[in-house]
């Protein structure tokens, strides 16, 4: 994990002085290279600087997880309050197969300032999901909050579709296992689909320390 000093600096860093909203993704070297967990505490980080500079409630930090058919970020916190809907305009970064059989809903993590995104459906009715080029639907998120964290899946389509609509995407790599090769080849992904590359956090990176001084 990265210590929290380093994802208040990093937090920080995305966030525009002038106010505006910024939308970045997270999207991860490989598989296993933490990437949701990440994701998860720069939201947390993001909305304890909004606390401490006295930002509206109304501007929480919104979290979304593109994982629909586990939601792993809802499910691994506590969340509570009102449900909100993520369908922000007519222009949707998602189509699901068949239509009105799901929604994308968002909810305010416990004890954080952090809307998280749940992918909800109907059980057995959802035969697949396609994701798409939306940029005013991100341009609607960035005028309803200061800062989205896209958390993408290992291998997700939705990468090539959305990575172009982003203010930026932040690769994430295990300093124990991903090589330069490794995080130079997903560099390469996002560019080719026209996404740009603002950086790379590498998770891990004092248990690889202690591993090499073992």
């Amino acid at each position: 994990m990265i210590p929290a000093e380093e994802l208040a600096g990093l937090a920080r860093s995305l966030v525009r002085p002038d106010g505006a909203g910024q939308a970045i993704m997270l999207c991860p070297v490989n598989a296993e290279s933490g990437a949701t967990s990440i994701a998860a505490a720069l939201a947390e980080a993001a909305g304890g600087l909004f606390a401490e500079g006295g930002a509206s409630v109304s501007e929480p930090v919104w979290l979304f997880d593109l994982d629909f058919s586990a939601n792993v970020q809802a499910a691994r916190t506590r969340l509570n309050g009102a449900v909100y809907s993520g369908d922000l305009c007519r222009e949707r970064f998602w189509r699901a197969e068949p239509e009105g059989v799901s929604r994308l809903a968002l909810r305010k993590r416990t004890g954080h300032d952090v809307l998280v995104s749940v992918f909800q459906r109907e059980p057995g009715r959802v035969r697949r999901v396609v994701f798409q080029r939306a940029p005013g639907y991100w341009d609607r998120v960035r005028a309803a909050c200061r800062l989205a964290v896209i958390d993408t899946p290992h291998g997700s389509p939705a990468m090539n579709s959305i990575a172009p609509d982003m203010d930026g995407v932040i690769l994430v790599a295990d300093a124990r296992r991903d090589s330069e090769a490794d995080t130079e080849r997903a560099a390469r992904r996002i560019v080719t689909a026209g996404g740009r590359v603002l950086g790379v956090v590498m998770n891990r990176a004092d248990a690889a320390s202690e591993a090499r001084s073992a």
